[in-house]
């Protein structure tokens, strides 16, 4: 996530101040569920690393309960994780943007918690922290497909709202008549307006069915004249992502890549900031 300077995340997750006694990598991995198949993560690791961020909207957010949530153990459908005698409400999140000030932990049992990295804005992207400094893992351009968009000025841009302000992205230079943006260490280009200066502050929702079940459109790629989805699976249901052979990319996480073509019932739905946009 962090080395590719990655926009977005998804998967279960968990209110952080339901896990402050939560303090080893064990207990960790097991609130958290990854023990299941396939998993990358060792139980007996002397560290795990967490991602702690403010909550995204309440759209992407689900209670992980069956019958309407189905996926493997060590999920129970029940809404909520256990760690020896916790217990604690956990939900799943649908593929969105990483809100801004993420930030990414590790955790030692018996050790003060260490930060690594924060993901700052859609301009600056995630900051690697080393000694007094920080720094960039990686040149890359902010997400457009998914995550908040300003118009400011008569111009769209992908953007972030942090307080009463709004961090304007650019992947390029814009032109020389826009003033006071500057580089980034992500390599783009931001400048932070107050959220009372905007035309307009929203979020697109592109959702679709393939192979009559719906995912989100979450990037577009162009191959000649044709344009490529890569699509994320909101159907939340475990024997049908594998029917389909869907990527896996984490629990829960499936996805796949496909023509336009393909894809049926596209559909564009607009989140907004009711206070945001003048």
């Amino acid at each position: 996530m962090v080395e590719g300077n990655r926009d977005t995340i998804a998967g279960f997750v968990l209110n952080a101040a339901d896990l402050a006694q939560v303090k080893s990598p064990r207990e960790l991995y097991e609130v958290h569920g990854l023990g299941f198949a396939g998993s990358p993560w060792d139980p007996a690791a002397d560290y795990l690393d967490v991602l702690r961020f403010q909550a995204p909207p309440s759209v992407y957010v689900h209670s992980a309960t069956a019958p309407e949530f189905v996926d493997r153990p060590p999920f129970t459908g029940t809404g909520f994780a256990r760690w020896g005698g916790g217990v604690a409400p956990v939900w799943f999140l649908d593929e969105c943007r990483i809100p801004p000030r993420a930030q990414l932990w590790r955790i030692r049992e018996g050790q003060q918690d260490q930060l690594l990295a924060m993901y700052i804005d859609a301009a600056s992207g995630w900051g690697i922290l080393e000694g007094s400094g920080i720094s960039s893992p990686a040149h890359t351009v902010p997400q457009t497909v998914i995550g908040w968009v300003a118009v400011w000025d008569g111009f769209q841009f992908p953007a972030d709202v942090v307080g009463d302000k709004a961090v304007l992205a650019a992947a390029s230079e814009p032109p020389a008549e826009i003033t006071g943006f500057r580089r980034t260490m992500r390599g783009c280009w931001s400048r932070e307006v107050p959220v009372s200066e905007l035309d307009d502050l929203f979020e697109v929702n592109a959702v679709c069915r393939w192979q009559g079940h719906p995912f989100r459109i979450t990037d577009v790629a162009h191959d000649g004249g044709a344009r490529i989805f890569r699509l994320f699976y909101t159907g939340h249901n475990a024997d049908i992502a594998e029917s389909l052979g869907l990527n896996k990319g984490d629990a829960g996480v499936y996805w796949t890549v496909q023509p336009e073509s393909a894809v049926t019932g596209v559909e564009m739905f607009q989140n907004r900031l009711k206070s945001a946009a003048r």
